[in-house]
């Protein structure tokens, strides 16, 4: 080929094909930029061009400069990096809305001086005599300058004329005197006291959490916005909402998707609860009255989980089969399930668990074909390679959570990966883990905790750990066409970061800040 021809032919003639294509001027262009896109070859261009809520191009400043016209708004990255909107597999949504503004959060605080301050700052919004509380997201362990729960003088010292108390997990408690005394416990006892009783995640949710008033409607709606905003401006652009019904007030939710885009994209599972036999057979006739997958490509019904039947409520500390009477009752939901095309997202935190599980749905694949409707393992903390390649064999995945970052857990993140099974990463918050998806990538990627301390004996890539918080969990969802990458034809959700991800220091990743997020092409969170 002559250097006229070659010209012609890779210089004018892709040129003409992309002007064909896109006549009119893109929306915006994002130029000057490290955009990971996160594609099969996990390619890295430039610049990028955006039509209404899709990426239309990417390339190189001149390929995307040329699709700009006088009234596209250009954003000038200036060496920043970027990568596609963060997905959480695995979030209960709704328990945070209840009573976000009541709570100072010290998610990815590793300073007891600074989360004392947190503290001291959320008392200082209300009026003396108000509740304040915190509703997990933290562990006694992640402070590196003090590890360690709070003591009764700390918190009377932050909270004089409150009630305050922090649920840790569903384990814990701290709380203050004027806490304590409303529920007749003596603080003689102590700020630390076992959370049963006190504070819990179902109604009537205990007694600490009784004493505070309830929140009023129009509170709700704007605890709604502030959540939705604080998840963009951690990168989230979607999640999975799971716990419905006695998580929270889900039609808050609803109506507010009803009104206009939402700026996270929402799934949500079919409410139901099956506690017995008879809840069992309810669910079932539910699961088949009901259409699976109504998602809109903005909010709607996903699937079922976390638990399809809660009597299978497991526990790392899980040593041996379950009974037959309740795996008897969760098979009769699953075979329903599978009948219908509903996706299973199942909490399974032993290998226990997920063995006796895998024994049945291998059972139900020679009956009804499951192997294309992509069933999840959730948590898996100790599973096993032989577990792993069984779920593979059924087409099932992985979701894995940051819950375990404190090091009590130890997941086995390189068998998980040299699998080939698809995985995917979340949270598990807002109780037992922080929401931020950097600390997850962070711990994945270092192997520490927000406080230095080993916490992981295997760990991912960068590579490997961004693809799972971005296409693979696409995939989970059946949105691999739509989301998870930054390539042309998919919804333009990225995330504009204050760092490279791809060359600072392994556990610098915790830190990474977003500067922008968008949502479909529009910005939802830009740094001021």
């Amino acid at each position: 080929m002559n250097a006229i021809c070659k010209f012609l032919v890779t210089t004018l003639l892709p040129a003409c094909l992309v002007m064909t294509a896109h006549a009119q001027p893109a929306d915006t262009v994002l130029i000057n930029g490290k955009i990971l896109t996160v594609d099969a070859d996990f390619s890295i261009v430039q610049a990028l061009a955006i039509e209404g809520e899709r990426i239309v191009a990417t390339g190189s400043n001149a390929d995307i400069m040329a699709l700009a016209g006088e009234n596209s708004t250009v954003i000038d990255l200036d060496g920043a990096t970027v990568v596609p909107g963060l997905i959480d597999n695995h979030f209960h949504f709704l328990r945070a809305v209840q009573r976000w503004h009541r709570q100072p959060r010290l998610d990815g605080i590793n300073s007891r001086a600074l989360a004392l301050q947190i503290l001291a700052d959320k008392v200082a919004e209300f009026e003396p005599g108000e509740w304040i509380l915190t509703q997990g997201g933290w562990y006694p362990e992640q402070f590196a300058d003090t590890p360690g729960g709070f003591t009764l003088e700390e918190l009377d010292r932050v909270a004089p004329a409150n009630p305050l108390f922090l649920q840790e997990r569903y384990n814990m408690v701290y709380a203050n005197t004027l806490a304590l005394e409303a529920v007749g416990i003596d603080p003689a006892t102590g700020a630390r006291h076992a959370a049963p009783g006190l504070a819990t995640f179902n109604p009537p949710y205990g007694s600490l959490i009784q004493q505070i008033a309830p929140t009023s409607e129009a509170q709700l709606e704007q605890n709604l916005t502030d959540f939705m905003h604080t998840l963009n401006r951690h990168g989230l652009t979607a999640l999975y909402s799971l716990g419905r019904g006695p998580e929270g007030e889900d039609y808050v939710l609803e109506r507010r998707a009803e009104a206009g885009p939402l700026p996270l994209r929402i799934w949500h599972t079919l409410t139901y609860e099956a506690n017995d036999p008879a809840g069992a057979q309810a669910a079932v006739a539910l699961i088949d009255a009901s259409t699976p997958s109504t998602f809109d490509g903005d909010y709607g019904l996903f699937g079922l989980g976390e638990h399809i039947y809660l009597p299978f409520f497991d526990f790392p500390s899980q040593n041996g089969p379950w009974p037959e009477e309740i795996m008897a009752s969760l098979m009769e939901i699953a075979t329903a399930a599978a009948r219908g095309n509903w996706h299973i997202h199942e909490h399974t935190m032993s290998n226990w668990s997920v063995q006796d599980l895998l024994n049945r749905f291998e059972r139900l694949n020679r009956v009804v074909q499951m192997d294309d409707l992509r069933w999840t393992l959730a948590h898996v903390y100790d599973i096993t390679p032989d577990s792993i390649l069984r779920a593979k064999n059924l087409g099932m995945t992985l979701a894995v959570h940051g819950v375990g970052m404190n090091g009590g857990i130890r997941i086995p993140f390189r068998d998980i990966a040299d699998s080939g099974i698809v995985f995917g990463l979340g949270t598990d918050s807002t109780i037992v883990s922080h929401y931020q998806p950097f600390i997850t990538l962070g711990w994945a990627v270092s192997g520490v905790d927000i406080a230095g301390n080993q916490a992981l004996d295997q760990t991912l890539t960068r590579e490997e750990a961004l693809i799972a918080h971005t296409r693979n969990n696409a995939y989970l969802f059946f949105q691999e066409a739509n989301l998870g990458t930054l390539e042309p034809g998919k919804f333009a959700d990225l995330v504009v970061l204050d760092r490279d991800y791809m060359t600072i220091r392994e556990d610098e990743i915790f830190w990474i800040q977003p500067t922008l997020t968008m949502v479909g092409g529009r910005v939802v969170f830009e740094k001021e």
